[in-house]
C-alpha cells in the first residue's frame, strides 16, 4: 500500500485501499478461508429458495421481470443484475444459515457476495477477481465494525445490513475497477442507503436487509461510475455515517483503518461458519446440550429441568421463548434446546413451521429455564468470551453440566472439509440435481482457477 495512504481521510483510505489491492497481494489463508466461506454461502443460497421469504421474493422477481443479465440461484433463470442481487441476497439469509463474523456482529459473506456474483455474471468475470472483490468488500464491513461497534448493534442496527451494504458496494467497486475516488462516492451513495432493525429479528424482514444490502450496494458502485455524485467523505463527516449510526461519538476512526489488511479481518476476527441454521448466540448452548445427550445417552423422557446460562446480549437477541413458526425459531434458546434434547440434531428439517408445532416439543417448554449471568453488562466485547452454561437434572435426580465458550464452526473450532461439504449437500439438495451439486462443489473449491463464472453460474441457477 502506498505511503501517502496515511494522509488520506478515512473514507478515501478505505477508497483507496480498495482500489490498491490486487489477488496478488492476498495471503494464501486469506485466499482459502475465502473458497470456504463462498463455498458455503452459495450453498445456504440455495437452500433459501424454499423458504417463506424466499418464496414471496422469487414471486416479486417474476413480477418485475428484468434484463437476463445475472442468475437467480436455484430459480432457473435470470434477470437484472440489481434484481438478482436482492433474490440471492434475501435467500441467503432466509436459513440464517450463513456466516458469522464477531467484528462486524453480522453475517459478512451474504450481502457482498450476492453482489458480486450479479454484477461477476453479468461482466463474465472470473474465479480470482471475484475473490479479490470478496476480500476487499469483507474488510471493509469489518473494518467499519471494528471501528462502530459495539455502539451500532446496541443501538438496535442489524450490521449484516448497515455495514453489508458497505462492504457490498466495495465489492462492486473493485469488481468494476473504479478509481479511489469513484469508490469513495458510491460509499458516500450506498451509507444514505444504509438501514435495518434489529426489531425484525424473527421476521422475513431479516433476510430481506441483505437482499437490500446486495442490490443497494450493486446500484451504489454502477451509479458512482455512471457519475452520480455524494459526500466523498461519508464516514467521518459530522453529518456522517459513522456519527449518526453511533450515538455519543462512541466510535473510533483509527480502528476502521488502522491495519487494513494487516491482517485482514477474515483471519484477524475469523469467519464462523454455522453447524445449525439459526442464530449464532444459541450455538454455544446447543453444543453443550448435544455434548450431554451424545455422552450419557439420556432421553427427552428422562430430563426433569434444563437450566442455560447465558449473558445479557444472548438473552435479549434469543427473544422467543415460546415461538410460532421456523422463522421465530431461529431466535428462540427455548426451541433450540427442546430439538437438540428430542431430535439429538438441529439441520434445516428441524426449522419448519411443522416442527416447531409439535406437541413434544410444547411438552418440553416448561422444563427448560434460562438465567442470565449475574452483574454482566451487555457489552458483545465481553460476551464474546462467555461461555454458555447447561445443567441438566434428570428424573431421578441425577445432574449434569457442560459448558461451552468456542461452539463449532468458530474460527479456533472450525468446521472440518467434509462437514462443509456435508452441509453444502444438505442446502443445495433443494434446488439442484446430485449432478449438479458435486460439478458446483469441485469448481467452488477451486474457484481462483475458473476463469469465466458464466458456466459455473449456469450450473448454480439450475
Amino acid at each position: 500500500m502506498k505511503s501517502t495512504l496515511n494522509n488520506l481521510n478515512t473514507t478515501q483510505q478505505l477508497a483507496s485501499f480498495v482500489e490498491q489491492t490486487e489477488y496478488n497481494h492476498l495471503p494464501e489463508d486469506v485466499i482459502s478461508k475465502a473458497k470456504d466461506a463462498i463455498l458455503d454461502t452459495i450453498g445456504v443460497t440455495l437452500a433459501g429458495i424454499n423458504t417463506p421469504a424466499g418464496n414471496i421474493i422469487l414471486r416479486y422477481a417474476k413480477t418485475l421481470g428484468g434484463t437476463e443479465q445475472a442468475s437467480v440461484l436455484g430459480g432457473g433463470f435470470q434477470t437484472s443484475f440489481p434484481l438478482a442481487a436482492l433474490v440471492n441476497g434475501t435467500f441467503s439469509h432466509s436459513y440464517d444459515y450463513d456466516d458469522d463474523n464477531w467484528a462486524m456482529m453480522g453475517h459478512p459473506s451474504a450481502p457482498i457476495l450476492s453482489a458480486i456474483l450479479a454484477i461477476g455474471e453479468e461482466k463474465g468475470m472470473a474465479g480470482k477477481a471475484l475473490l479479490t472483490a470478496y476480500a476487499v468488500g469483507y474488510e471493509v464491513e469489518a473494518k467499519l465494525g471494528n471501528g462502530m461497534n459495539p455502539a451500532h448493534y446496541g443501538l438496535g442496527w442489524h450490521p449484516t445490513s448497515t455495514l453489508g451494504i458497505m462492504g457490498a458496494t466495495a465489492a462492486t467497486a473493485k469488481l468494476l475497477q473504479l478509481s479511489s475516488k469513484q469508490i469513495a462516492l458510491a460509499l458516500g451513495i450506498a451509507a444514505s442507503q444504509a438501514s435495518g432493525l434489529r426489531q425484525n429479528f424473527g421476521t422475513m424482514t431479516k433476510p430481506l436487509h441483505v437482499g437490500h444490502a446486495a442490490m443497494a450496494g450493486v446500484q451504489a458502485a454502477v451509479l458512482a461510475q455512471m457519475g452520480l455524485t455524494a459526500n466523498d467523505s461519508i464516514l467521518e463527516a459530522p453529518l456522517g455515517f459513522a456519527k449518526l449510526y453511533t450515538q455519543d461519538d462512541d466510535f473510533q476512526l483509527e480502528a476502521i483503518t488502522n491495519s487494513l489488511g494487516k491482517p485482514y479481518e477474515i483471519i484477524a476476527s475469523g469467519s464462523f461458519i454455522k453447524k445449525y441454521p439459526c442464530c449464532a448466540f444459541s450455538h454455544r448452548a446447543i453444543d453443550a446440550l448435544l455434548d450431554l445427550v451424545n455422552t450419557y445417552g439420556f432421553s427427552a423422557q428422562a430430563v426433569a429441568e434444563i437450566e442455560c446460562v447465558i449473558g445479557p446480549l444472548t438473552d435479549e437477541v434469543l427473544k422467543y421463548s415460546r415461538p410460532i413458526n421456523g422463522t421465530e425459531a431461529k431466535f428462540s434458546l427455548e426451541y433450540c434446546l427442546a430439538t437438540a434434547l428430542l431430535d439429538k440434531k438441529l439441520g434445516l428439517a428441524q426449522f419448519t413451521d411443522d416442527s416447531v408445532q409439535r406437541d413434544e416439543i410444547q411438552q418440553l417448554y416448561p422444563r427448560i429455564q434460562r438465567r442470565i449471568y449475574a452483574d454482566i453488562p451487555k457489552d458483545s466485547t465481553i460476551e464474546k468470551d462467555l461461555p454458555s452454561i447447561i445443567k441438566v437434572t434428570l428424573n431421578d435426580g441425577q445432574p449434569f453440566s457442560q459448558e461451552v465458550v468456542l461452539q463449532k464452526g468458530h474460527p479456533q473450532n472450525p468446521l472440518s472439509q467434509a462437514e462443509l461439504h456435508a452441509k453444502f449437500w444438505e442446502c443445495a439438495s433443494l434446488a439442484l440435481s446430485p449432478e449438479r451439486i458435486e460439478h458446483a462443489f469441485s469448481q467452488l473449491l477451486q474457484l481462483d482457477k475458473v476463469e469465466h463464472i458464466n458456466p459455473l453460474m449456469s450450473i448454480l441457477r439450475g
